[in-house]
């Protein structure tokens, strides 16, 4: 019997759910965390999109053709296959510049990424704090329907003894009744803090599995200058925001590239139908082999070039109105973290001497009221005291960490 009951807690503790377990579902399952994966794999097969320029190219081809009015050097019909080899040597340093702009697209997409990743891991903490509180909430609420039900009891007894009035008893039913409904409300809110958990780690939690509580203790933060300074250094979408500005700069690099000649080295075989004389004189040998250095320069197309430019440093400057306006965002984000974890510090001390007196004042009225010595009415008020003491210091608790993570995520820690 020993040896069952503790296979039963070992189990029981194999099967609950953690808070670093439901990081780890999070990190795995998530469509946002994979999304950001596969945006960064997106940018890195560009990258190598953009490097098949240094590679040559080959292509094969089959003509055929008819002439309708031959000449004494042409003739009809005719057909060859060819194949033919080629590449490039410059191009105005526009490949340079396309992958220079690649690789910092690269760089912000591992940065955003980075981001989306901070971003999930706050969300996992606060849906999985609200998961306990829920929890909690339930259990203080089914305390005091338990207490009320008894009072209920006892009251009734001391009435049908006549030694209260029947409004004392009808008073403490109908707290009895609202008590009830909170229950059944706690009860409701648990199934959806429990969603809204699964919907972030992306897995289903089954119904009989518990959930563990964890050390929701915090460490001193610096001040509040300090933290704006590391800040700046340390949020990577300001990162990310920097690096798509050099690719919108590396950009208008490959651009301007354009004005420049390109220079293509060509090999190609043509294998011809057959061997063509006019005379003595070969008009059309049966092979051929060629080989072609090409230069071109584009003179004008017709103000695309320009206009592209132009386009980039527009968007250019767009980036550098975002990024001022990020750092505006995140240095208010800062304020208001800091100052609801100075809040959220004040309220678990406040909450915690709540409870303790709530508890002292519930004991205490709860036995002069069995001795007839305080009213229904107090009795009533000590006990939805102590049931909101006691949730009040349970989401205070996780409250305060709640804060400091959140503080920290701003930071970007």
């Amino acid at each position: 019997m020993r040896l069952a009951l503790l296979f039963a807690l070992f189990y029981s503790t194999l099967s609950a759910l953690t808070l670093e377990r439901s990081l780890e579902l999070a990190l795995q399952n998530s469509p946002k965390a994979m999304i950001s994966k596969s945006n960064v794999r997106y940018s890195e097969l560009k990258k190598d999109e953009a490097s098949s320029a240094y590679h040559p190219t080959l292509d094969a081809g089959f003509e055929y053709k008819e002439l309708k009015n031959t000449t004494a050097f042409s003739f009809s019909p005719t057909h060859n296959y060819n194949l033919s080899l080629k590449y490039n040597l410059f191009r105005g340093f526009s490949d340079y510049s396309t992958i220079d702009s690649k690789d910092a697209e690269i760089m912000s997409a591992r940065l955003e990424r980075k981001a989306i990743i901070a971003d999930l891991k706050l969300d996992v903490i606060v849906a999985y704090t609200n998961y306990l509180k829920a929890q909690k909430l339930i259990v203080s609420q089914e305390a005091e329907f338990a207490s009320l039900t008894k009072q209920y009891e006892d009251t009734k007894n001391r009435y049908e003894q006549g030694i209260i009035a029947k409004n004392d008893l009808l008073m403490i039913d109908v707290e009895r009744l609202k008590s009830k409904q909170a229950l059944i409300k706690a009860k409701s809110d648990f199934v959806v803090a429990k969603s809204a958990l699964e919907n972030i780690i992306a897995t289903k939690i089954p119904k009989d599995e518990t959930i563990s509580d964890f050390d929701a203790s915090v460490d001193e933060v610096a001040s509040l200058q300090e933290l704006e300074v590391e800040m700046m250094k340390s949020r990577s979408e300001l990162k990310a925001m920097v690096f798509k500005s050099k690719s919108l700069v590396a950009q208008r690099d490959a651009v301007e590239g354009r004005y420049l000649p390109t220079v293509d080295l060509l090999a190609r075989y043509d294998l011809n139908d057959k061997e063509r004389k006019s005379g003595t004189n070969i008009v059309q040998s049966k092979d051929q082999t060629t080989y072609m250095v090409n230069v071109s320069w584009n003179l004008y197309s017709g103000g695309k070039d320009f206009a592209a430019q132009k386009a980039l440093l527009e968007k250019d400057n767009e980036q550098n109105y975002e990024l001022n306006q990020l750092k505006l965002d995140l240095s208010s984000q800062l304020t208001k973290a800091y100052q609801d974890l100075i809040v959220a510090k004040s309220a678990k001390v406040v909450a915690k001497k709540a409870k303790e007196s709530a508890e002292e004042n519930y004991r205490i009225t709860s036995d002069r009221y069995s001795y007839g010595d305080v009213d229904t009415l107090t009795l009533l008020v000590s006990q939805t005291s102590l049931t909101q003491a006691t949730n009040g210091h349970n989401n205070a608790y996780y409250n305060l960490y709640v804060a400091y993570k959140t503080l920290l995520r701003v930071v970007g820690e």
